[in-house]
């Protein structure tokens, strides 16, 4: 039986590292992975700060991918020089200056999404189950899924686990 190759995307690096912890401080996420689908399990993770993860014990046995660019997608540069992130700021305080927010190039999973674009993991091309691990990352994951980049995408770890645990029974 093959390895299951997993890819998790983190977006938000600080509100998954304070989660994955507290859930993994023994264990890590690999072997929790491994043990649900009761085979050996190859997780890269892709995050913008790769050095935030790399000694923590859910990251052990985990490749890491740096989506940091020495250069930003042309899209974030055009934003930003145009200030685009003051007029997010401003728009956010009435619902339908959110909801204006959620549809623009500025929200946080478009942003994401273009930095995994800009700096995709080399190898493997294709995985076997993708993990958005916070909001800002289901885009992406629904982008691997959508177009046969991924057998499956799920939100969470809990997720993952769940069906890896349904698929091997």
């Amino acid at each position: 039986m093959t390895a299951l190759r997993t890819l998790v995307l983190v977006a938000n690096d600080s509100e998954v590292i304070e989660r994955l912890e507290n859930e993994y401080s023994t264990a890590g996420l690999v072997s929790a992975l491994a043990s649900a689908a009761h085979r050996e399990v190859l997780v890269t993770f892709a995050t913008r700060e790769p050095q935030k993860h790399a000694a923590k014990p859910y990251a052990r046995d985990a490749a890491l991918h740096s989506l940091a660019s020495p250069t930003r997608p042309l899209t974030d540069r055009v934003l930003a020089s145009l200030g685009a992130a003051k007029l997010r700021a401003a728009l956010t305080a009435t619902p339908i200056g959110r909801l204006i927010n959620s549809l623009s190039p500025t929200d946080p999973s478009r942003v994401f999404a273009r930095a995994y674009r800009h700096t995709p993991v080399a190898t493997p091309p294709e995985f076997d189950l993708v993990i958005a691990l916070d909001v800002a990352a289901i885009r992406t994951a629904w982008f691997f899924a959508t177009r046969n980049r991924a057998t499956t995408a799920v939100f969470g770890e809990s997720a993952a686990l769940a069906y890896l645990s349904e698929q091997s029974s």
